[in-house]
């Protein structure tokens, strides 16, 4: 996983990769289930708040939980009419998305929303820029 400040894409046409997402939602869950926790479901208006702020980093060239503009992951699930009393995002930028699982789990901030408890639901999201892969996970009780 690269770091944000060490993050750069060509501005280019950006590529869903809904196979991947499906992918990292599996393995979310194996890992869930793996500490004795019960599995996300996987929450179709989390996915679209997911892809949104993936495809916004990659076509605007940032890789961040706030947009240029301050907007951060609690306002873009307010703004989708999503109400919550537990919420969490993970992203990540990688080559693909065998890696960026082994990068989450091994990160204790990420570790900690993929086994979150009180989290019930998820969104995910991939899309391919000319970096990387970005995935972008919302999590919800």
């Amino acid at each position: 996983m690269l770091p944000a400040f060490a993050f750069t894409l060509a501005l280019a046409a950006v590529d869903d990769r809904p196979a991947d997402a499906l992918a990292l939602w599996r393995d979310v869950n194996a890992v869930r289930a793996a500490a004795g926790l019960a599995p996300l479901a996987l929450e179709p208006q989390l996915c679209d708040v997911a892809r949104a702020h993936a495809r916004d980093m990659a076509t605007r060239n940032y890789f961040d939980h706030e947009s240029p503009e301050g907007v951060g992951p609690f306002d873009r699930l307010a703004r989708a009419g999503w109400h919550y009393g537990y919420a969490g995002e993970n992203i990540a930028l990688d080559a693909d998305e065998g890696r960026v699982e082994s990068d989450l789990y091994a990160s204790p901030g990420h570790r900690a929303n993929m086994l979150g408890p009180h989290y019930r639901r998820v969104g995910i999201a991939a899309v391919r820029t000319p970096a990387g892969e970005i995935f972008v996970e919302d999590f919800s009780d």
